[in-house]
């Protein structure tokens, strides 16, 4: 399951559970999605409330389940009516388990409870897991039901063999395919890709704080959110992510190798330890340039006149790492307040990157702090120019590029080998 982790980030699910003695399995899937970063919405038939209470699914998606079609329950506000609304939404309907009645219902287009409406106005495919007794599910009418299914793009599981619920029964087809299946297909239909397993990358985030007295320190304005997406979106892609975080107020992105630092220097050294075990690096920390050349150990009091601070320059990090790549990817970042992509391309030259993400901080464009942000992506061949996005989406833009740069050295080496 840890390929799973993060694999649906972002990604909305209604699970419908229908009657039968497998809907104590959809508390398991319910548990699996929600561990895979989806939002679930669960839809229990009246069928099901036979079997499983809604107290269990609640507590591990966080979401009450919706069991009526009156009164109407699920309203994100007044008005909504929810058996449409959640379809809009959903990247996909699971239903699990799906028992003859309610696959028959959704194969002839009947709608009388909660979830059969909510059927028939889902646009996408559906993933259907069967559930019921070998005769019922070999039944001629309920083949039918399938296939008609199957014939509209719909996604009907093949149930598993073994031991059904009556032992009287013997074994034969009609078990619920186990959670640990279902979710497979559904990161197959919905989830991130998984592009980037088998890497392991360095990511850096945040400001640092370059101390010059006991209280003060020189900083920036980054807040870490850049550096923070592209770490979560490419442990979601299935890379092992190492990230090297400045000063910021947010928490260690899940499946994380998350290393806190506060200086240029702390930075640096964390940097270094790590770089000979990556095979690439996304440089997204907003490192300070000068530092107090002269910190005090005191308080530094207040006087009467001015006060000259003198400052000298800190280590380059990212040059640093652009003269010892030994094949390794390293991407930078540009953030500048005028002539943009003239002092991206620069950068990208100066310190042997592979790829640059340009992006303002001064104006309208302003990104730095900002959840949202413009960039440009440059490249030796090219450029790619970015609208405004929000910084999850711009990471996984990024990653995109870097999935594709990756896979160009692996067969780069396959072919000298």
């Amino acid at each position: 399951m840890t390929k799973a982790l993060g694999g649906l980030r972002g990604k909305f699910v209604v699970l419908g559970v229908s009657g039968g003695i497998a809907a104590y399995k959809g508390i398991e899937l319910a548990r699996l999605l929600q561990a895979a970063g989806a939002e679930v919405q669960v839809v229990l038939t009246e069928g099901a409330l036979e079997f499983v209470q809604p107290l269990p699914f609640q507590v591990l998606t966080g979401r009450v389940p919706i069991s009526k079609m009156f009164p109407i329950e699920g309203g994100a506000h007044a008005g909504d009516m929810p058996h449409i609304s959640l379809t809009a939404k959903a990247a996909l309907v699971v239903i699990a388990p799906a028992a003859a009645n309610i696959i028959g219902k959704f194969a002839q287009g009947l709608g009388d409870d909660f979830l059969s409406t909510l059927l028939l106005s889902a646009r996408g495919p559906v993933l259907v897991a069967p559930a019921m007794n070998t005769r019922m599910w070999e039944n001629e009418a309920v083949r039918a039901n399938v296939a008609t299914l199957r014939t509209r793009g719909h996604i009907v599981m093949e149930p598993g063999s073994g031991r059904l619920a009556r032992a009287e029964e013997g074994e034969g087809p009609g078990r619920m395919p186990e959670p640990a299946e279902i979710l497979e297909d559904v990161l197959r239909l919905i989830g991130t890709p998984q592009d980037l397993a088998g890497l392991h990358l360095l990511v850096t985030a945040g400001p640092t704080r370059e101390r010059w007295d006991a209280v003060r320190f020189l900083s920036n304005r980054s807040t870490g959110k850049m550096g923070y997406a592209v770490a979560a979106a490419a442990a979601a892609r299935g890379a092992r992510v190492t990230l090297v975080s400045g000063p910021a107020a947010l928490p260690d992105p899940e499946g994380v190798e998350t290393v806190r630092v506060e200086s240029c220097e702390e930075m640096r050294a964390a940097v270094l330890k790590a770089w000979p075990g990556v095979q690439a690096a996304v440089m997204a920390a907003a490192v300070a340039d000068y530092r107090p050349a002269d910190p005090r150990n005191g308080k530094q009091k207040k006087g009467e006149g001015g006060l000259t601070l003198e400052l000298e320059r800190t280590p380059d990090i990212l040059a640093e790492l652009g003269e010892d790549k030994r094949g390794r990817i390293l991407i930078g970042f540009a953030a500048e307040t005028g002539e943009l992509r003239e002092n991206a391309r620069a950068k990208l030259k100066r310190k042997k990157l592979n790829l640059i993400v340009a992006n303002a901080v001064a104006g309208a464009d302003d990104a730095m702090g900002a959840d949202e942000s413009r960039a440009i992506l440059i490249g030796p061949e090219g450029e790619e120019e970015l609208p405004r996005m929000a910084k999850g989406e711009l990471a996984h833009r990024l990653l995109d590029r870097l999935a594709v740069l990756w896979q160009e050295k692996g067969d780069t080496s396959k072919t000298s080998a």
